[in-house]
């Protein structure tokens, strides 16, 4: 997590708002508004806040910047510049904007605004949840109660053990206005970011911020309080997936072995009965020299010197064929029978 009073974040937006209302190109406004942002920029490099009031005949317009207390003046005239450059993006009509970086505001309306407070609520956002850890609660409650109660100036920043924060009121209020500011913007900041870990709360005239550095790890982790449960939700759900994905293909895996295993065996034994009946068919015809290549076991012809193991009802025997003998043995215990030299024999007596 970075530090708020950080420079190196001093350019990035926090939010801008636009007019609704828009002025036509070319015209004594638009004018009068290049004229003010030049007039913001040159002031930016010697003062870290300053208003004007560009009013050539009746297209009058109205601006002011704030840099960050704790600023140099190169720091803020860069922060204006940036800040301009993207207001003059997001409302390259409009009668009036303001923008929000880290370490600068700027604003324009063809109305005057000077001196009037804005205790509306412009932006907020809130880091993840530590629970109701009362040492913690305790401290950001001290460290916002400081800021609030101040020094009497428009910038006020600090740290308070583990606690960072700092808030700021646009310098057109008065200190009193400043102070009721910081206020209600201080009760709404711990409303809203009651057990967080860092928090902002942004009012048209000023902002409060705070945050826990000795959370950071925590607050690296998560984002925000609400997304700290469902973002672990999800990892539990992709776990999970990957399980039964991973489970998935190595059963198929072990199917697919299986079943090829299974086939190339298949295979195997076809091609043997093949050869068997391949070399039946080449025996020469003589009957003197006939031999008995099997008998027929269950339907299925058997070469010489295959074996087959069958339960035959009611004997329970393994049958071999072995030259012109069967060796008829007990399925239970494998001994040895009886030989003869016709394998239905082996059939129970």
């Amino acid at each position: 997590m970075l530090w708020l009073s950080s420079v190196s974040t001093a350019n990035s937006n926090i939010y801008v708002r636009c007019s609704q209302l828009n002025f036509t190109l070319t015209t004594p406004y638009e004018s009068s508004i290049n004229s003010l942002f030049t007039s913001l920029v040159d002031s930016a490099s010697i003062y870290n806040f300053n208003k004007f009031e560009i009013s050539p005949e009746d297209n009058t317009v109205y601006g002011l910047f704030q840099c960050r207390g704790d600023l140099s003046s190169q720091n803020c005239k860069d922060c204006v510049v940036g800040a301009i450059s993207e207001l003059k993006t997001a409302c390259p009509m409009s009668t009036g904007g303001e923008i929000q970086f880290e370490g600068c505001y700027v604003k324009y309306e063809n109305m005057s605004f000077f001196g009037v407070q804005e205790k509306s609520e412009v932006f907020r956002r809130c880091g993840p949840s530590i629970g109701y850890n009362s040492d913690v609660l305790n401290t950001i409650d001290g460290a916002l109660a400081y800021l609030v109660g101040g020094n009497g100036q428009y910038y006020r920043g600090g740290d308070f053990g583990s606690i960072e924060g700092v808030a700021q009121c646009v310098q057109d209020l008065s200190l009193s206005d400043c102070q009721d500011c910081l206020s209600e913007a201080c009760g709404r900041l711990r409303t809203e970011c009651e057990t967080s870990t860092w928090g902002d709360m942004y009012f048209g005239k000023c902002y409060i911020r705070y945050a826990d550095h000795g959370n950071e790890d925590h607050v690296n982790n998560d984002n925000s309080s609400s997304n700290k449960s469902s973002g672990g939700n999800e990892n539990n759900i992709w776990k999970w997936i990957i399980a039964i994905i991973a489970a998935v293909l190595t059963t198929g895996g072990l199917t697919f072995a299986f079943r090829n295993s299974f086939n190339t065996n298949t295979h195997g034994q076809d091609r043997r009965t093949g050869g068997a009946n391949q070399a039946k068919t080449k025996l020469p015809n003589n009957k003197q020299k006939k031999v008995a290549l099997g008998s027929r076991l269950q339907g299925q012809q058997w070469a010489k010197g295959m074996t087959r193991v069958a339960r035959l009802a009611p004997a329970d025997a393994e049958k071999k064929t072995e030259g012109l003998m069967c060796r008829c043995r007990d399925w239970k215990s494998y001994a040895i029978t009886r030989r003869s030299p016709n394998c239905q024999d082996c059939k129970k007596p």
